[in-house]
């Protein structure tokens, strides 16, 4: 077998051996479970944040089309349950995957398994706002759903010229509903008040999460930089010889044969970093919210 970097077209090649071979193909596996961790968590804030604008948008339309009717109040539920969905089934999935993406960023570590689900067990055990999410996404997947009652309210800042007419809305997910079902987790349901707000549980959750996920990139980092070093060594020093990189790949060749490759580039790995500065530790995120109030001088 030969073993060697060579890029796109007739270009130059450099041989290397087997066991740089080998940490190229561990670094690329590497990078890529990182990434898509990255993008899992992506798609919880993403669902996230449609679930903060959907609240926005039923309190906007009651602004400008004075909410009454069954069918009003009908129609802002159906779109509230529907985020609640989208959301709490990503969490599904991120919940799912997380262990697995960090078994394979760190493959010659044991006892990670335990390690990432002590991350989870930690949080549900000191957040009731956390317990209280995860047994109502076991409910909304089988038996129901999150969203019983949505309020809308609209009150006078202040009774002087300065005063602006404020909406808002309110949702919550009330126990007696869940008690008749029969299916919700007993546990959680007992130490449960009589309605949950949905928006600040969900914010709590959020932060949760977003803590049990810094706290997985934080376990996983030494080995992703490793792992990225390696292929930009691999990169540079074909820079270094022959100038250009592009399209740069490891081969392994069996005589006229190529039985393996390896592409050897990282602009889809930056896509992982700018999704860890956007994606930062989530700080307080229970005691955040939105206005759209018109400030007056």
């Amino acid at each position: 077998m030969e073993y060697f970097l060579k890029p796109l077209g007739q270009s130059p090649i450099i041989t290397i051996d087997s066991k740089r071979f080998a940490l190229l193909k561990k670094s690329k596996h590497i990078l890529s479970e990182a990434l898509a961790m990255e993008e899992e968590y992506e798609m919880v804030i993403s669902n996230y944040i449609d679930l903060e604008k959907e609240s926005i948008n039923v309190s906007v339309s009651n602004m400008v089309r004075n909410y009454r009717g069954h069918v009003d109040f009908f129609e802002a539920r159906l779109a509230l349950n529907r985020r609640f969905m989208n959301l709490l089934t990503s969490v599904r999935l991120y919940h799912d995957q997380l262990t697995a993406h960090c078994i394979a960023c760190l493959p010659e570590e044991n006892g990670v398994e335990e390690r990432v689900k002590t991350l989870f067990s930690a949080e549900y055990d000191k957040n009731f706002d956390y317990r209280f999410m995860e047994a109502l996404r076991n409910h909304i997947q089988h038996y129901g759903t999150a969203v019983h009652q949505v309020i809308f309210g609209a009150r006078w800042t202040s009774h002087d010229d300065s005063g602006q007419l404020e909406f808002s809305s309110s949702f919550t997910a009330e126990k007696k509903f869940l008690d008749s079902d029969g299916h919700f987790k007993k546990q959680v349901l007992n130490e449960m008040p009589d309605k949950v707000d949905l928006i600040s549980a969900s914010r709590s959750y959020i932060e949760a999460l977003s803590s049990i996920h810094n706290n997985a990139r934080q376990m996983i980092s030494g080995s992703v930089t490793e792992a990225r070093a390696s292929i930009q060594k691999a990169i540079d020093e074909y820079k270094a010889a022959n100038k250009d990189s592009v399209g740069l790949s490891a081969y392994v060749f069996n005589g006229d044969t190529r039985v393996e490759e390896i592409p050897l580039f990282l602009n889809w790995d930056d896509v992982r970093i700018q999704l860890e500065k956007r994606n930062a530790h989530l700080v307080n995120l229970k005691k955040r919210y939105v206005t759209g109030q018109v400030k007056k001088e």
